[in-house]
């Protein structure tokens, strides 16, 4: 399948809006991919959440066909109708130097039910985040698991800050960053958005669970 979209650089999901540049560049540290580790929803069911595989592309295709035009809106900031084999095979392929991504999975690895990475910007000391989590899994807590291991990622990587662009309507993951610590403002010219902010050198080790 050919891809579909209007931007010859589809991987680069940044928003046209930057935030400023808060001090000089500094070269990210890309550390040894960790582990899969469990991950305990609230109804109890048991996923994996892991560092996203060559392999899966066939699986993030399928899980891309699950998402709602608005969560395909939020998470690539460009109009994609359907996630080709081009395209899925290089998001299954990060750059580990200026790219980290992370998918939960089934158990058995088959469906991929939430997907996020942070794009790594030297000259802020920063990353941008995207998160993307299955419609029949939102709530539950996939979207939780993914932030927090982003900003540990972000934290082992040396950087400063960790912040996304988040449709104004989309209440969960506004209230999930909140509680995990970010801060929320407004971006000029886009009244349906907010930016959310993680300041990581004030971010508790830990941030706290947040309500079921």
């Amino acid at each position: 399948m050919a891809d579909s979209t209007d931007d010859p650089n589809p991987l680069d999901y940044r928003s046209a809006t930057r935030p400023p540049r808060r001090r000089a560049p500094s070269t990210p540290r890309a550390p040894a991919l960790p582990a899969a580790e469990r991950v305990v929803l609230r109804d109890g069911r048991v996923l994996q959440l892991r560092p996203i595989h060559a392999s899966d592309a066939p699986a993030l295709q399928r899980a891309f066909l699950r998402l709602t035009p608005d969560q395909i809106r939020a998470r690539f900031f460009y109009r994609i109708t359907e996630l080709g084999e081009a395209l899925a095979a290089r998001l299954c392929n990060p750059d580990v130097e200026t790219t980290a991504a992370f998918v939960v999975t089934d158990a058995d690895g088959g469906e991929i039910r939430g997907e996020a990475r942070l794009l790594v910007d030297a000259t802020t000391a920063g990353a941008e985040f995207g998160i993307a989590v299955d419609p029949s899994f939102t709530g539950r807590g996939v979207g939780r698991a993914l932030m927090r291991k982003l900003i540990d990622e972000a934290r082992r990587r040396g950087l400063v800050e960790l912040w996304g662009e988040v449709l104004t309507e989309n209440a969960l993951m506004l209230d999930l960053a909140s509680r995990l610590g970010a801060q929320r403002e407004a971006v000029a010219g886009e009244p349906g958005l907010m930016r959310v902010r993680f300041d990581l050198t004030r971010l508790p080790p830990e941030p706290p669970e947040p309500d079921a």
